[in-house]
């Protein structure tokens, strides 16, 4: 009788090592939230005054397939707060991710949101199409690796929270590159509608004049 009560202390105390130890340091989601809002406003620390910035892209030569100005709010609105969703999984360890790919979806996320901070002053500051293309490309590189690898290591939520915001980089990396070929650059110092490459010339005379008139940095 001793024996078994000796015995079932000991499966007891075998047993109890197994319970599930709690995630240390776990994100919540004001603090994605608070992210966020902190990327957005220094990118509009960055740029400035922002009310010519729709009149300076619809004055651009665009291509027939390239999005309205107005669009371009609400859209962003989505990419973020499901990019920040995203993250936040990321950020938590979410099972079954090996921490080498982790921190390479991290490293991968850091950068995207350092172009999302920066793309302001690349192309409403600096009224650089040629600049705004390379960032442009270089988000939808980083948002379609992301994709894979999230999806090679079977994290679905990680791998959808990046959706839209690659839906819509894969319509505005060819608009970028066609309005890096058909548009002046200040920065490059480039003029295709000189060269006779790009669009008419009323239309790149209304691309300066609205640089001009905001301020180009």
């Amino acid at each position: 009788m001793g024996t078994n009560t000796g015995t079932g202390t000991g499966v007891a105390r075998e047993e109890a090592p197994k319970a599930a130890a709690p995630r240390p340091g776990r994100w919540r989601w004001w603090q994605a939230a608070a992210f966020g809002l902190a990327v957005n406003a220094v990118s509009g620390l960055m740029v400035g005054r922002r009310s010519q910035d729709r009149a300076f892209y619809e004055a651009m030569d665009l291509p027939p397939y390239a999005p309205p100005g107005w669009l371009f709010p609400p859209v962003w609105a989505l990419n973020n707060a499901s990019t920040l969703w995203g993250n936040l999984r990321l950020l938590n360890r979410p099972a079954g991710l090996p921490e080498r790919d982790r921190a390479a979806l991290l490293a991968m996320q850091g950068a995207s949101w350092a172009l999302f901070g920066t793309f302001g002053l690349v192309y409403f500051g600096k009224r650089s199409p040629i600049l705004a293309a390379v960032w442009t490309g270089a988000d939808w590189v980083l948002t379609t690796a992301t994709v894979a690898l999230a999806a090679k290591n079977r994290q679905g939520g990680i791998a959808l929270s990046q959706a839209t915001k690659w839906a819509w980089l894969t319509l505005a990396t060819p608009v970028a590159t066609y309005q890096a070929l058909h548009n002046p650059d200040p920065v490059f110092g480039t003029d295709p509608s000189v060269a006779g490459v790009g669009g008419p010339e009323p239309r790149a005379e209304a691309t300066r004049a609205a640089g001009a008139e905001s301020g180009v940095r």
